[in-house]
């Protein structure tokens, strides 16, 4: 068994004939070299492909455990659309009318919100704090933090208006960025897809204000954002989302006050 695939082929093999069971312990790397008869370069090869296909993921210092199986979509009536009209044209949004028909022939009418593409953009310094920026939202008349956000422009890579919202709330390029989750804040009314990244910068000192948008931008530490989520200082769901995931990777401290104000499950 010389090649990757054919490696590939035998944990597949494996995994549907239930020789390995969801939450087993795969074979050590050099088990699976002698069983299979590959060298370590070719089991690491079809082991990378399961875990980027979803099947198996890599546990630090414990080895390779199956995936539970992936749950499918359930199947229900699809509603097509028949036609759509713009009824509101906006500067940052318009309102489509959609005429709906079901498979056995049924109609109706939706009215949806479409927005451009919008990156938010979580940048964590050296010494632990994030980028927010506080701004009041016509919508609710209040004020929140929200991260630095910006529009994609067309095709442009969401990596670059990444880049271009924490040049444009603080006035510094982030060292280092990935993209972690797409998500639509309002999907049932809502056409506005939301893309996520998180990344790292230098902060400098002082709050950067900028009049004509309205806002200040400042550097908070990572500590004080449980207090700030509890006190509904920060509202916005892709700044809630955001904050979850950096506080998950970077502070079990900060994570543990989070779980005080029961925004994570005690077993997260």
């Amino acid at each position: 068994m010389g090649t990757a695939a054919d490696v590939e082929t035998t944990l597949r093999g494996w995994l549907a004939d239930g020789t390995l069971a969801p939450e087993q312990r795969l074979p050590s790397e050099r088990t699976l070299i002698e069983q299979l008869g590959a060298s370590r370069n070719t089991v690491r090869a079809a082991l990378a492909k399961l875990i980027a296909d979803g099947n198996v993921r890599s546990e630090h210092g414990r080895g390779y455990f199956v995936c539970q199986p992936r749950r499918s979509d359930p199947v229900v009536e699809r509603w097509k659309v028949r036609s759509s009209e713009i009824v509101v044209e906006g500067r940052s949004f318009d309102v489509e009318r959609r005429d709906l028909r079901s498979p056995a022939g049924r109609r109706r009418q939706a009215y949806v919100l479409r927005a451009p593409r919008t990156v938010t953009t979580a940048v964590i310094s050296e010494d632990g704090r994030l980028l927010l920026v506080w701004r009041q939202r016509d919508a609710t008349s209040e004020g929140s933090w929200e991260l630095p956000a910006e529009v994609v422009e067309g095709d442009e890579d969401p990596a670059l208006a990444a880049a271009r919202s924490v040049r444009a709330a603080a006035n510094v390029k982030p060292t280092v960025l990935h993209h972690v989750i797409e998500f639509q804040p309002l999907a049932d009314v809502a056409d506005a897809l939301q893309v996520l990244f998180v990344g790292s910068a230098q902060a400098v000192a002082q709050e950067q204000t900028d009049e004509a948008r309205g806002q200040v931008a400042e550097w908070i530490p990572l500590s004080e954002l449980p207090q700030l989520v509890e006190r509904r200082k920060v509202t916005g769901a892709a700044t809630l989302l955001a904050i979850l995931a950096v506080i998950s990777r970077e502070s079990s401290d900060v994570q543990r006050s989070l779980k005080r104000v029961n925004l994570l499950h005690s077993g997260s």
